[in-house]
């Protein structure tokens, strides 16, 4: 039986890889170039492999290129760059490049609260995307109140939302893309699985 194909219409904005195969193919060849980005998801959710397959997607993540990894929730991985909370908007403005990740939001309304990372989203993100670039936040699960979590969203251009759900001894993850510049969101979750490849997102629905 032929898999039911979902369209949802993107037209006339170019896109850069997300870095997942399954992911490019259900937006049409990736995220809307000069976007905000928000991935909200657990600690198991396989959040930060969804970013780190966004920041290497060019293949360009050493210091001089054109992408950048900002993280301050744990410790920097080759080619990462280590920063404070406090310190990601400035790091952000001296970093040219195009694609740009930062691990975390969270952690900067942990210590500077919800208004420093509105600000944030809306300063900094306005000046990357005004040059094309694409900026990218995580959003972790179970740390905000419903308010701030809305607040975040609504400066998003892109909203996705990992899900992971027990039953039993097995885990079930599923994908939400909640919020999709200048297109139709698509009215389903898609399945993905974590591989020490990477995540492995479905293909058997494509959003165009």
């Amino acid at each position: 039986m032929p898999f039911e194909i979902e369209e949802v219409e993107l037209a006339g904005h170019k896109k850069i890889s997300t870095g997942i195969i399954g992911l490019d193919y259900q937006l049409g060849g990736g995220f809307p170039e000069g976007s905000i980005i928000v991935i909200q998801g657990s600690a198991i959710s396989g959040i930060e492999r969804v970013a780190e397959q966004f920041w290497k997607a060019d293949g360009e993540t050493t210091s001089g290129r054109d992408s950048w990894y900002l993280i301050s929730d744990s410790s920097p991985s080759v080619g990462m760059t280590a920063v404070t909370p406090a310190e990601v908007g400035d790091v952000l403005s001296h970093m040219p490049g195009k694609r740009f990740v930062i691990d975390s939001l969270s952690s900067v309304i942990r210590i500077g609260g919800i208004d420093a990372a509105i600000s944030l989203i809306k300063e900094s993100g306005a000046i990357i995307t005004h040059d094309g670039g694409t900026i990218l936040f995580l959003l972790y699960d179970d740390v905000h109140p419903p308010e701030e979590v809305i607040a975040v969203i609504r400066y998003a251009d892109v909203y996705i939302h990992l899900l992971d759900e027990r039953h039993g001894n097995e885990i079930e993850r599923k994908m939400e893309i909640a919020k999709l510049k200048n297109a139709d969101v698509p009215g389903r979750l898609f399945p993905y699985n974590i591989t020490k490849e990477g995540i492995d997102l479905s293909t058997t629905a494509r959003v165009v």
